[in-house]
């Protein structure tokens, strides 16, 4: 009766193998149908089992019982749908089995204690096979759950097993690596229950998986030089191709930390050569040409890959082995390795993009790709989401705001204004009419942990920002409306932004000095305010003297210098004033100081301060700069020969 039932389950068992086999659906990750078909096959064989071990444990069934549990697993593991507990309980359960047929006293051995004393029971010729195939399995799942030692400790088991006194080293640094090149699982024969996935085969994916897995951990860990031996032993392994990009891509990651420029660009050209839909590559190509100052070639890299993630939906990459039920992807396929790839945003790679052009100079490129995000924007909510843990998009009012300095760059001055009216619009509600800050009670450093007032100095702090957002909103639109020649509207919005910087009041009850609470308080914003305010009264004194209102300008002027002494184009404006105004002598004793000064006479405005803020140092540049210096020379020599 017994030896009827097996042959009834072997054959079952055989053509559950073969359908599997001629089926047209077989993925290494399932969905939808295709899981929905793999299922049957799970359920078929999950019911066949619990026939088979439905009798006590024998022998004679022991080869059959544990195919079958493999094979079980095997579609148990494709589609995750048990944890690996779950999993590692029924392997567990599988090797009291075996104890049980050759009867050994039922006890509590820990999971590798347990495959010794199963190996070490004298395993006949037919039991060899699915043994190793269950191992396999059993290592699959501890390296999946990063139990690297007890992987480490069955495969030590194993070799010893096969060859006793000899030596299982393989010939690698690694040790999990040495025991698997040492282990020598056995074939399948003709006369054997057939299998859905050969041991051999498991190999490999255990091999390339535990030297990609060890490899991205010490990579992690700043190892870098083990991680990228690591890794090339993994590209040697058998992989399909978007796991060879990962690899090649995190080799590049490791060379680049071993300020190896030119050898990181060759990996994630491998990279992209083996998968040219792999968008990390791109990313990780577009950081490292920006390290190295390459920006066109940057730009490049940033395009491709906004192209790439906007074109068609990736399709799935399949294991190269057609019957592969567990394969290497669905190995390695961490939270931790995700998160490091992550999903790319296309809205940040294209403010990014943005930012780069009008970096570069490219403003005309900038203000389209910046368009561009704004209608994306209108579309939906922004996702702010990080671009494998590197990036992020700024505030939506900066990103209004850079978007508006590249339209003014290109002369689009009506646009610029429009764009400026919508953060006017959306921060004014937000503006109280005043806005006193205690700098010396409320610092809080963002994201930190702090008692019951922090709450109150992120609300402060919230607010100082759109006070700035429209203040700088402002700005822009007395920049663009001066260049249209409209001076009184300049003036007019000029002034608008100057009150709003009036509104905000700090007051210290600390320790520092304001200047030092302040900047712990809100450091970018405490170098921002004395510069916008320097650039609006620097701006306004110059519209004040296209109308002919010398001495308002020459108060705006004087002003502006107050808050940054450094501004070379505030010193010619005062010194063109004071020339204008017949206040000669006043001229000339500046223009002493100031031309003596190498740092004064210096145009280029320092790239410091956020680049709507430069392009606006850049526009107020003194246009008749060398008939001024010519002027106050021709002057100065001429009271030199008097006296």
């Amino acid at each position: 009766m017994a030896g009827g039932c097996l042959n009834l389950w072997r054959e079952e068992n055989d053509a559950l193998v073969r359908r599997w086999r001629r089926s047209p659906q077989r993925v290494p990750t399932f969905s939808g149908s295709e899981a929905r078909s793999a299922g049957e096959w799970q359920a078929a064989f999950r019911k066949l089992l619990q026939k088979i071990q439905g009798l006590p444990a024998v022998l004679p069934a022991l080869p059959l019982e544990l195919t079958i549990l493999c094979n079980s697993l095997l579609f148990d593991i494709g589609l995750s749908c048990d944890s690996s507990e779950q999993l590692l309980a029924r392997i567990d359960h599988g090797l009291n089995r075996v104890l049980e047929a050759h009867a050994v006293p039922g006890q509590r051995f820990t999971p590798v204690d347990l495959w010794q004393k199963v190996l070490h029971q004298g395993v006949s010729e037919e039991l060899r096979g699915p043994l190793h195939q269950l191992a396999a399995l059993q290592g699959l799942l501890w390296l999946a759950a990063n139990r690297l030692g007890e992987a480490e400790g069955l495969f030590q088991h194993l070799c010893s097993a096969e060859s006793p006194g000899l030596p299982s080293h393989g010939g690698c640094e690694n040790k999990l690596l040495s025991l698997l090149q040492g282990w020598h699982p056995c074939d399948v024969g003709e006369s054997d229950p057939l299998v859905g996935q050969s041991a051999r085969d498991l190999k490999d994916v255990l091999w390339t998986s535990a030297a990609f897995l060890q490899g991205f951990q010490e990579l992690v860990a700043g190892n870098h030089s083990v991680a990228l031996a690591l890794l090339q032993a993994a590209a040697t392994g058998l992989c399909p191709k978007r796991v060879l990009a990962q690899i090649f891509t995190l080799m590049g990651c490791c060379n680049v930390k071993m300020g190896k420029p030119q050898t990181t660009i060759q990996c994630l050209k491998r990279a992209l050569q083996v998968d040219s839909s792999f968008l990390p590559a791109l990313h990780q190509a577009a950081l490292l040409y920006r390290h190295l100052g390459l920006m066109e070639a940057e730009l490049e890299a940033l395009t491709l890959l906004y192209q790439a993630m906007e074109g068609p939906t990736e399709t799935a990459i399949k294991s190269l082995s057609p019957l592969s039920l567990v394969s290497v992807e669905l190995l390695i396929c961490t939270p931790r390795l995700r998160a490091f790839f992550g999903r790319n945003s296309s809205l940040e790679v294209k403010y990014l993009l943005a930012h780069r052009c009008l970096e570069a100079g490219r403003a005309g490129e900038a203000a389209e790709h910046y368009l561009d995000l704004l209608a994306l924007w209108q579309d939906g909510p922004l996702h702010q989401e990080p671009l494998c843990g590197k990036l992020a998009i700024p505030r939506i009012p900066q990103v209004f705001l850079e978007a508006a300095a590249a339209l003014e760059e290109v002369t689009r001055h009506r646009d610029a204004i429009a764009i400026c009216e919508e953060v006017v619009t959306r921060t004014s509600h937000l503006i109280p009419q005043s806005l006193r800050i205690d700098v010396g009670s409320s610092t809080l450093e963002e994201g930190s942990q702090g008692p019951p007032g922090a709450s109150l100095a992120q609300q402060e702090r919230e607010k100082l920002c759109c006070v700035l957002w429209r203040a700088t909103a402002y700005l822009l639109q007395g920049c663009a409306s001066a260049r249209l020649g409209e001076a009184k509207e300049a003036i007019s919005v000029l002034t608008r932004c100057l009150h709003d910087l009036l509104r905000i009041q700090f007051v210290n009850t600390g320790s520092n000095s304001t200047e030092e609470q302040l900047a712990l308080f809100a450091p970018l914003e405490a170098k921002m305010i004395p510069q916008v305010r320097h650039l609006a009264l620097t701006v306004r004194g110059a519209e004040f003297l296209e109308l002919g209102r010398d001495k308002e300008a020459l108060m705006d002027f004087q002003h502006s210098l107050h808050f940054c002494p450094e501004s070379p184009a505030a010193h010619w404006y005062l010194l063109h004033t004071l020339w204008k105004l017949d206040r000669k002598q006043e001229a000339l004793a500046h223009w002493q100081k100031f031309h003596t000064n190498p740092v004064l006479m210096e145009e280029e405005a320092e790239r410091s301060c956020p680049q709507y803020l430069y392009l606006c140092m850049k526009w107020m540049k003194f246009p008749h700069s060398e008939s001024l210096a010519k002027n106050l020379e021709t002057c100065l020599g001429e009271r030199r020969q008097k006296r």
